[in-house]
């Protein structure tokens, strides 16, 4: 067993000790871990679907039934916590949901999600403010999210809207070659160059620079990308999945010291599954290994940032979705 496949063999020993691990910290009541550290859980449904753990996504989605989700087709209440990335924690939930066949969720939730969307640029409000208010710094990571949704509920007009987003703030970068970025104001129609040195990993990533960065930006671009394309076959898709990967790609390697540096498989896969091209099979590959060597004997992730149980399980529900998504693309092609 060589090449590939033996990145692939490896990758489905990932898979399963990560399911063993999250199948651990599923309650009785459908719950996960505990829920009273917040809605971490999100990509629960998503997450035990595809590893055909179909019991366990039920239960999940059951759970968020009865104790999160209002009559108003919001998920709400003393579970929720957090409101930051508010649509993208909703349209991760929307996804699974989907794929759990549970579809009065997933078509239930989505009023609520595209009430979201700032229709003129085609993004999507990142955050729920202290006043109930949307905040008007949108960005591509919490834009993909509800175009994922919209693409597993059959809206490929809003689809396409987030396309239009992604290409309005690439077409907005000046200098790729050192930085992106990848937040957009709602106001102002324009992307956000101006912010504290505080705030510098919610704006901008520096891909030559080692730091903690949200690296994520060019893999998830990509991976929403090459989705669309499946649904929709415009060369135009494809070709800003390329740019916005190449982004990823070109970045120093001390990202791969950084847990966000996982998006970047999730658009190589896609793109190796849809041109072939060596470059993608080879950065699929490489990682593919980053998720062999950084996985906890026991199965889970952990990294700085990420110390609370809960934190752990919205990680490694994350990180065993990205290696089944790899796992498909490298297999894809014989």
């Amino acid at each position: 067993m060589t090449g590939k496949w033996k990145t692939i063999a490896a990758l489905e020993e990932v898979r399963r000790r990560g399911a063993k691990w999250l199948s651990g910290h599923l309650n009785a009541d459908g719950s996960l871990g505990k829920p009273a550290e917040g809605f971490h859980f999100y990509r629960a449904p998503w997450t035990f679907s595809i590893l055909g753990e179909t019991a366990a996504a039920a239960a999940v989605c059951n759970w968020i039934r009865r104790e999160m989700l209002t009559a108003q087709g919001r998920i709400e209440g003393p579970y929720r916590v957090f409101d930051d990335a508010y649509a993208y924690r909703n349209a991760t939930l929307i996804v699974g949901a989907h794929l759990a066949r549970q579809y009065d969720m997933s078509y239930g939730l989505m009023p609520d999600l595209l009430s979201w969307q700032d229709r003129a640029s085609g993004g999507f409000h990142n955050d729920r403010m202290a006043d109930g208010g949307m905040s008007d710094r949108m960005d591509i990571p919490y834009g993909c999210g509800p175009g994922l949704a919209c693409l597993s509920t059959g809206r490929l007009d809003i689809a396409r809207s987030v396309y239009r987003f992604l290409r309005r703030v690439y077409s907005a970068q000046t200098n790729l070659s050192r930085s992106f970025y990848y937040a957009w104001s709602c106001k102002k129609c324009g992307v956000i160059t101006d912010f504290s040195d505080d705030d510098a990993f919610w704006h901008v990533v520096e891909n030559r620079v080692d730091r903690p960065q949200r690296w994520t930006v060019g893999g998830i671009a990509a991976g929403f990308l090459c989705r669309l394309y499946l649904a929709d076959p415009r060369p135009e898709y494809l070709a800003l999945a390329r740019r916005y990967q190449a982004f990823s790609m070109a970045a120093t390697d001390a990202q791969f010291k950084y847990a966000q540096v996982c998006k970047s498989s999730w658009g190589s896969s896609l793109l190796y599954q849809l041109t072939g091209e060596r470059a993608y099979l080879e950065w699929s590959c490489r990682m593919g290994d980053w998720y062999v060597q950084t996985q906890e004997p026991e199965g889970c992730w952990h990294w700085t940032g990420y110390e609370t149980q809960g934190s752990r399980i919205e990680l490694t529900l994350e990180f065993v979705m990205h290696v089944d998504t790899l796992i498909g693309g490298l297999a894809s092609r014989t």
